[in-house]
C-alpha cells in the first residue's frame, strides 16, 4: 500500500511539471551581445532606445538591472528599476564601469541635484544661517525631517525641481520633472500607436531645460520669447487674456526671442557638460560653476573660462563658426565690434549689459503661510501642517537695471 501510495505522488509530481513544462514559454534561441553576454530580457521586449543604446549592444538589464539568464518572469524581473537614471540607482547603471563611469557621482555633487544655492540663499536671508556657502543637499533633506520656516518653504513651493526627484513621484504637470540623469536626457517615443522605448540622447532638446528653469529669472522663457505676464492667472492683452497658457497655470505673451534661439540653437549649444553635470566639485552657487563667457565663442578663443575646450566652435579664414548641437547647422558667428566693444570705457561692461535689450522684472514678491491648511512637502511626499502662498505686485518687461558685480557692471534682475 505504501508502494502505490508513493507511485502517486510521483505521477502528480510528474503531471504538474508536465504542466508547468507546457505553460512554459522558452525563448527561441539564446540572445548574447555584441559583447558575447548573454541577455534573455530580448527574447521578449523589443522595444529599441534609440541609437546610443541599440538593441544587441546594450541590453535591458544593463539600464534596469532585474536577471538577464532566464525567460521566466517573475525571476526576470526582481530586482528591476523602472528608471536607470535614478541618482539612487545611477552607479550601478548608468555609471557601471563599461558605460559612464564617474558621471554618476559628479551629478550627485551639480547644483541641480544638490539645490545648495537655493537652500542656503533661503536660509541665509531669512536669517536661519550666517554662512553664505553653507553645506546643503536635497538628497540630506530627504533622508530627514528636518524643518525650518525656510525649508518648510523650500520643501513645499521649490523642492520639485532637482534630480534627486523621482520620475512620475508628484501629480500633474510636476510629473514630468525630476528622475535624475533622465531628467535631461530622456525625450518620448515617437510611435503612438503602440507602446515604445523612449529615446535616449546627448541632444538634449530646450524643453527639457525649460521644464525647470522658468521661473526666477526666467530666463528659458525669456530666451525663447515668451514673457509672462501682468498678475498670476489673470494677463490681460489688449483687455483679453494672453493666447498661451503654460502647463502651470500661467499666461504668457510674445516678445521677440534671444537672437540664438532665433539661430536654432538650444541651452546646451552654450552651457558646458561640467556646468551641468558637474565636475566633481562641490560648489555653493551658480556662478561659481559657470564656466561659458560670450568671448569664448565671439572672440574665437575656443575656451570656456576654466579652460574647457570647445570642441564645436571653428575658425576657418578668419571667421568663426559654430556648429548647433540638435540641428548639425554651421553658424557663422559675429565677432566683437572693435571700436564699440574693445573701447577703453568700455572695459568694465559685460556683454549682456548693452545686448539685453529687455528683462522680465518682477517687483512686490511675498510669500504667506496659513497654519491652518496642510499642504503637500514635495520630498517627504506627505501632507504636513502650514500652507503657503506667493503674491506680487506687479510684472513688467523692461529694460534692465544695471549693477556692479567684482568690479564688472552687469544686469540686475529683481525677482
Amino acid at each position: 500500500m505504501r508502494n502505490h501510495w508513493w507511485f502517486l505522488v510521483l505521477m502528480l509530481a510528474m503531471f504538474a511539471a508536465l504542466i508547468q513544462e507546457l505553460r512554459f514559454k522558452r525563448a527561441d534561441k539564446v540572445y548574447t551581445l555584441a559583447s558575447g553576454r548573454v541577455d534573455m530580457c530580448l527574447a521578449c521586449h523589443k522595444e529599441a532606445p534609440g541609437k546610443a543604446h541599440a538593441r544587441g549592444v546594450v541590453g535591458c538589464a544593463d539600464c534596469h538591472l532585474g536577471d538577464p539568464l532566464t525567460v521566466e518572469k517573475k525571476r526576470a524581473h526582481r530586482g528591476m528599476v523602472k528608471n536607470p537614471g535614478d541618482l539612487r540607482v545611477a552607479d550601478q547603471t548608468c555609471g557601471r564601469p563599461e558605460c559612464h563611469p564617474g558621471y554618476a557621482e559628479r551629478v550627485k555633487k551639480s547644483l541641480m541635484a544638490t539645490n545648495r544655492g537655493i537652500i542656503t540663499t533661503l536660509r541665509y536671508y531669512w536669517g536661519e544661517i550666517e554662512d553664505f556657502h553653507a553645506e546643503a543637499s536635497v538628497e540630506t533633506l530627504m533622508k530627514t525631517d528636518e524643518t525650518s520656516p525656510a525649508l518648510d518653504y523650500f520643501r513645499k513651493l521649490c523642492g520639485t525641481c532637482h534630480l534627486w526627484l523621482p520620475k512620475e513621484k508628484l501629480p500633474g504637470f510636476l510629473k514630468k520633472k525630476g528622475g535624475g540623469c533622465v531628467a535631461c536626457h530622456l525625450i518620448p517615443g515617437k510611435n503612438k500607436d503602440k507602446k515604445v522605448h523612449s529615446i535616449l540622447t546627448r541632444k538634449i532638446p530646450l524643453e527639457n531645460c525649460v521644464r525647470c528653469h522658468n521661473r526666477s529669472g526666467r530666463i528659458g522663457l525669456s530666451y525663447q520669447g515668451l514673457y509672462e505676464d501682468e498678475q498670476y492667472g489673470a494677463p490681460i492683452e489688449e483687455g483679453e487674456f494672453a493666447a498661451e497658457e503654460l502647463e502651470d497655470g500661467r499666461f504668457v505673451a510674445r516678445i521677440p526671442p534671444d537672437v540664438h534661439f532665433k539661430a536654432g540653437m538650444v541651452c546646451v549649444d552654450c552651457h558646458t557638460q561640467n556646468e551641468t553635470m558637474g565636475d566633481g566639485k562641490a560648489y555653493a552657487h551658480f556662478e561659481e560653476s559657470l564656466e561659458i563667457t560670450c568671448e569664448a565663442c565671439h572672440e574665437g578663443t575656443g575656451r570656456t573660462r576654466k579652460g574647457t575646450l570647445l570642441t564645436n566652435l571653428k575658425v576657418k579664414d578668419g571667421k568663426i563658426y559654430w556648429q548647433a548641437k540638435l540641428s548639425g547647422k554651421e553658424l557663422e558667428v559675429k565677432r566683437p565690434d572693435p571700436v564699440a566693444c574693445r573701447h577703453p570705457v568700455h572695459r568694465r561692461l559685460t556683454c549682456e549689459s548693452c545686448h539685453d535689450q529687455r528683462v522680465p522684472q518682477c517687483f512686490g514678491c511675498h510669500v504667506r503661510r496659513d497654519p491652518r491648511e496642510k499642504q503637500l512637502d514635495k520630498l517627504s511626499f506627505k501632507e504636513t501642517p502650514g500652507l503657503w502662498e506667493e503674491f506680487r505686485s506687479y510684472m513688467r518687461v523692461e529694460v534692465p537695471t544695471l549693477g556692479v558685480r567684482e568690479d564688472k557692471v552687469v544686469i540686475l534682475v529683481p525677482g
